[in-house]
């Protein structure tokens, strides 16, 4: 974007935190439609994202389910809160963020998308596991659900047991360790896949170099 279409405060906010003011993330396919048998491209403007719902928050940032327009998917966007704009709350975001970067696995959330939205708050897009927390599944067999029973019998726990610990042994193998494990940090998808999320305090271990 022009710098002189860029809005005021966004303006300050990215000067604030060291970051490039022509990042905004806008939608950029065009829609399409039909007009008889021709094929009619028009400019889709406004903003690439439109927030659906909050997900969650936590004393770093907050996590909503977004559209994505360009594309035409959910995903989910982590967003610093609006006080944490210092340069310690900033680098350890992008910390998370590069952190993930480097772990292209199955069993760990993968990272879509960066940017500034529009009131000058860093964000990274993930993707959105349809699901519920290792949590809240626990939670139900201890209250001995019947269809939690069912469903997550002893074969089926080992199974999500072991694909926690190749996302681990993943981190392992490229100096990472996640330092946050914890049944809220594992997401349980609709089809059954197991996703270690939330790498917010991770750390790569001492001498360790990636890979």
């Amino acid at each position: 974007l022009p710098a002189s279409i860029v809005p005021e405060s966004l303006a300050r906010s990215a000067s604030a935190t060291g970051a490039p003011t022509i990042t905004l993330n806008t939608s950029v396919l065009p829609r399409v439609s039909m007009e008889g048998e021709a094929v009619v491209l028009s400019s889709s403007m406004g903003p690439r994202y439109a927030t659906l719902r909050e997900l969650g928050k936590g004393g770093m940032g907050e996590v909503d389910l977004v559209e994505d327009r360009d594309i035409g998917r959910t995903v989910a966007m982590k967003r610093l809160l609006a006080g944490q704009a210092g340069p310690a709350a900033v680098a350890r975001f992008v910390d998370e963020v590069r952190t993930i970067g480097r772990l292209e696995h199955p069993n760990i959330v993968p990272i879509h998308d960066v940017g500034i939205d529009e009131r000058g708050r860093f964000f990274f897009v993930m993707k959105y596991v349809d699901g519920e927390t290792l949590e809240s599944i626990l939670d139900k067999l201890r209250e001995g659900d019947p269809d939690y029973q069912r469903r997550f019998d002893l074969p089926r726990r080992v199974q999500i047991f072991q694909q926690i610990l190749r996302a681990l042994q993943f981190a392992h193998e490229r100096g990472i360790i996640h330092r946050d494990i914890k049944p809220a940090n594992v997401m349980v998808g609709r089809f059954g896949e197991v996703v270690l999320m939330d790498w917010g305090v991770a750390r790569t271990i001492a001498g360790r170099a990636s890979s």
